[in-house]
């Protein structure tokens, strides 16, 4: 008769400690704990619980987000990285929708499948991992594009892209570059939000506007951007700007921005323009989305009144610069 196998318990420990309360069976086995020890201790009464397959936490409460993270990671095998919303929430984006799968991208080789809240993509050209607290994420870029295939509502996506870009989690030329490597089944809407970014939009609402006016003819302003003097000195940087004739649209809700201090932000830039006498259209979202073509109506008579308006001839206009907060040469 065989002896039983001896458990090395400071082996184990320390593997627990290490791998955070999250290992895989065979990681468990090279410790000294047999399979059938480990199916008992994740038995509904046991001391364990398993959270994917081949994959154990090693208490019973409630898993925390990190350690689904990590059981997810473990499951996946090496060289996963986190991907989509899992990223992006990991990186610190905040215009996330409520979603709580795990998004995982893993070599073309990796046989693993998708699971209840589990979403596995398999990719032949894996980025480069960028580790945030020890998680090994997708380039934020690439997060982005991943995230964006599997949101179903454009205003979503709209919101996502133009956090990101805000917030200089990335830059319009990575997420370009990062979408046109991707492959164009459920890409639709994230290109959408591209060119719109491309654009200068900054936000769901400005989006939203740019699309108001295309769809009635009315002329696009330069979105977001800036206006300068002679001596290079920052005026503001208006959300839209008619430069044919000097005027400026700011969209005038909390709602529709990051932060009271940017809604703060807003007021000050209308003071700003009207200091070198140009005129601001400002537009409260909730009006401009509940009656369209009343909204229409009123952009066109604005228009009009100021057609004869000229742009301010000690005022230079500047593309987006994405918030370097100085005039391009």
């Amino acid at each position: 008769m065989t002896n039983p196998r001896v458990v090395d318990r400071r082996a184990l420990e320390a593997q627990v400690h290490l791998r955070e309360q999250v290992l895989t069976h065979s990681q468990l086995i090279e410790a000294g704990v047999t399979l059938s020890t480990v199916c008992k201790r994740i038995r509904r009464t046991g001391p364990w619980q398993r959270l994917q397959p081949g994959v154990v936490l090693t208490h019973t409460g409630t898993p925390t987000r990190r350690e689904q993270l990590l059981g997810a990671l473990a499951y996946a095998g090496p060289d996963t990285l986190l991907t989509g919303l899992s990223a992006l929430q990991a990186y610190g984006a905040r215009a996330l929708p409520a979603e709580r799968h795990i998004h995982l991208l893993v070599p073309h080789q990796r046989r693993r499948q998708s699971r209840p809240g589990l979403v596995i993509e398999r990719t032949r050209k894996p980025p480069g991992p960028r580790l945030r607290s020890g998680l090994p994420l997708a380039p934020p870029a690439r997060a982005v594009v991943d995230a964006c295939r599997l949101i179903t509502r454009l205003d979503d996506v709209r919101a996502l892209v133009a956090d990101v870009v805000q917030t200089r989690l990335c830059t319009v030329d990575e997420l370009a570059e990062a979408i046109a490597q991707a492959a164009r089944q459920r890409s639709a809407l994230g290109r959408e939000a591209l060119a719109e970014i491309s654009a200068g939009v900054r936000s769901a609402a400005e989006a939203q506007v740019r699309s108001m006016f295309e769809r009635h003819g009315v002329p696009q302003p330069l979105w977001n951007w800036s206006l300068w003097t002679l001596d290079g000195e920052h005026v503001a940087t208006p959300d839209g700007y008619w430069k044919g004739i000097g005027a400026a649209m700011q969209i005038d809700s909390m709602t529709w921005h990051l932060s009271p201090s940017a809604y703060k932000r807003t007021q000050q830039r209308a003071r700003a323009l009207g200091t070198y006498g140009i005129p601001v259209l400002p537009i409260a979202p909730a009006d401009a989305f509940g009656d369209e073509l009343n909204f229409i109506r009123q952009v066109r008579a604005f228009l009009a009144r100021y057609g004869e308006h000229e742009h301010p001839a000690d005022l230079v206009v500047c593309p987006p610069d994405e918030g370097s907060g100085r005039r391009p040469s």
